[in-house]
């Protein structure tokens, strides 16, 4: 779907999150994840945010990234927005400690618009 914001804007709110989510899980370890409520929201928040804004960005923009899973982003967000009970504390810690490094390092090649 396209979007009113510019794929720099775009880009900004994702960077934006995945710093968020760093933070708020430094030094947590996967036990302490898992009984942190508040911090799993947190989490989801802003993985919605994310996909939101995967889901926006031109396939211009999308293909200058192109190992991402784009349309998994986009339907992550979907699950998180709309079945949230779905989403199970170990899904959660994968992506942020297994999928979020990589768009970080993906983010970092690109320049910042």
């Amino acid at each position: 779907m396209p979007s009113d914001r510019s794929d720099a804007v775009l880009l900004s709110e994702v960077r934006e999150s995945v710093s968020l989510i760093e933070g708020y899980v430094a030094g947590l370890t996967v036990d302490t994840f898992h009984a942190s409520m508040q911090v799993r929201d947190a989490v989801c928040m802003r993985l919605i945010v994310v996909g939101e804004a995967a889901n926006r960005l031109t396939q211009e923009t999308r293909d200058r990234m192109p190992d991402l899973n784009w349309r998994g982003m986009a339907g992550l967000r979907h699950l998180l927005a709309h079945d949230y009970g779905s989403a199970s504390p170990s899904l959660l810690w994968s992506i942020v400690s297994a999928n979020l490094p990589e768009l970080v390092q993906a983010l970092k090649q690109l320049p910042d618009d």
